[in-house]
């Protein structure tokens, strides 16, 4: 019987071959080092560079109010990591979950859910305490942030979307017109805003579905020493400037606000050269409408502007400014129009800095975390792009949108680099930055020209069929108030 030998098989010189063993690949080195708890990240001119200039790392992990007495221990993430992530997350246009930005930027991983419970827990007090601390007017704005030597400021609302979730739906209710109801939630917030520069000063926000008003009145105390504030017609009325009044004359301070044309005064005292008048204002008696709480003496301005080709607008203002040799008329209507920069800022805020209209946010308190983390990023980026030229005039030319966008690869370089490059080439790298972001400079603002029409009027307003504009100069004239 013929058997087969088995094959011999040779091993080759200078290998040996084991079974049940591979060789295993090397690992590459992770990019982002965790950071251990409570501790910060050092990016060298970073985000985090540029937070903790504005608060301590110390006084960031002292905030740790909490919804009620018990909770979890902090093991990975602790409340200063937490908040920072936050703001990180909501200040990046960055693809990506909040998962991911927390650890692009501590090197901590965790899962979604477990960062959802962790901003559930989190009380909006804690919020409320790091805007007051991070928001601060720009100690080097250019002149055309003021009026003489009063710093323009500007009060206003605006209001954002939410998804149409039950958590949702059972605190906001849809906005509204004429015709119909919106298509979701709103969410209501009301800000003071540095003009000109778009820095944000302080906000309210409303999670239990205040008015704008009501928002309103709680922004009176962060109104800064020798301020000029703006505002439009809701807030033209004797029961809120009074109440401005009262805390602006404590800080040296004035206002110049839109009045309707059917509000009436108590008198008219005195007509002025520059075509003004000292008038006398009331403010009602709480929950009565033809009682008199208290009265205060403004000057009261009619205007007409004219530009060819469009409708003349008819303007009326109330300044506590009554000196019309050191503020005239002219000059303060002219100023009014500045107010609208507070309009762009909103649209920073929501279509630059947010995803758009929609906040991702699915409650009302994760959506209030979300449009304070915005604020509060706005004011980051506004305060270095007041760096970039300190002490110029056209300082307010240089785009804040394309600031933010220089930023935004200069903030990752230096997190991905950490440990590649050394303090020489941060530094380096970071003047490189700026310098090429001073060099975006926008060109001459036109006057505003957009006419008040809509596409598809909802309003008794005119409608839009063709989109027209105009570089024409504007006519300002001071008129008599009609009789």
């Amino acid at each position: 019987m013929r058997t087969h030998l088995k094959p011999h098989h040779r091993k080759p010189p200078g290998k040996s071959i084991r079974k049940g063993r591979t060789k295993r690949a090397t690992q590459p080195k992770p990019l982002r080092t965790p950071v251990g708890l409570g501790q910060a990240p050092e990016d060298s001119g970073g985000f985090m560079t540029l937070l903790l200039q504005r608060i301590g790392w110390e006084e960031l992990n002292g905030l740790k109010q909490r919804k009620h007495g018990a909770g979890r221990p902090e093991y990975v993430l602790s409340r200063g990591q937490l908040l920072a992530a936050v703001l990180f997350h909501h200040t990046v246009s960055w693809a990506g979950s909040f998962a991911e930005h927390l650890f692009w930027l501590f090197g901590i991983q965790m899962a979604e859910s477990t960062l959802s419970e962790r901003r559930q827990a989190l009380p909006f007090v804690v919020f409320e305490e790091l805007m007051r601390l991070l928001l601060r007017p720009i100690t080097t704005a250019s002149a055309q942030g003021f009026y003489r030597q009063w710093r323009l400021v500007a009060i206003d609302g605006v209001g954002f979307s939410l998804p149409n979730t039950k958590p949702v739906k059972k605190k906001c209710r849809k906005g509204g017109n004429q015709k119909g109801r919106a298509a979701f939630a709103k969410f209501q917030c009301a800000a003071l805003v540095e003009l000109v520069m778009h820095n944000p000063l302080a906000a309210c926000l409303g999670r239990n579905g205040e008015s704008e008003w009501k928002l309103a009145q709680g922004l009176l105390g962060h109104l800064p020493p020798k301020c000029l504030l703006l505002a439009d017609r809701l807030y033209g009325c004797g029961a809120f400037l009074l109440a401005a009044f009262e805390r602006l004359k404590e800080g040296g301070g004035h206002f110049l606000v839109r009045v309707k044309h059917s509000l009436k005064v108590v008198r008219r005292l005195k007509c002025l050269p520059d075509g003004s008048q000292l008038v006398e204002i009331k403010a009602s008696e709480a929950g009565e409408r033809q009682g008199v709480g208290a009265t205060l003496l403004v000057r009261e301005i009619y205007a007409t502007i004219k530009r060819p080709g469009y409708r003349i607008v008819r303007m009326r203002l109330w300044t506590s400014l009554l000196d019309w040799e050191q503020a005239p008329a002219q000059e303060l209507v002219a100023l009014y129009m500045v107010r609208w920069e507070q309009e762009l800022y909103f649209r920073e805020l929501k279509r630059e800095l947010g995803v758009n209209d929609l906040l991702r946010s699915q409650t009302v308190e994760t959506a209030a975390q979300e449009v304070a983390a915005m604020i509060m990023g706005s004011s980051i980026i506004a305060h270095e792009r007041a760096k970039l030229k300190p002490g110029e005039e056209l300082q307010h030319r240089i785009s804040f949108i394309k600031t933010w966008e220089i930023l935004e690869p200069l903030w990752l370089t230096l997190l991905v680099g950490a440990d590649i490059l050394s303090e020489t080439q941060k530094q380096k790298l970071c003047d490189r930055f700026y310098w090429l972001a001073a060099r975006r400079m926008m060109p001459k603002k036109r006057t505003r020209s957009c006419p008040r029409a809509m596409r598809q009027p909802i309003q008794p307003w005119p409608r839009k069929r063709n989109q027209k504009s105009s570089t024409a100069p504007l006519n300002i004239s001071v008129v008599a108030p009609r009789s």
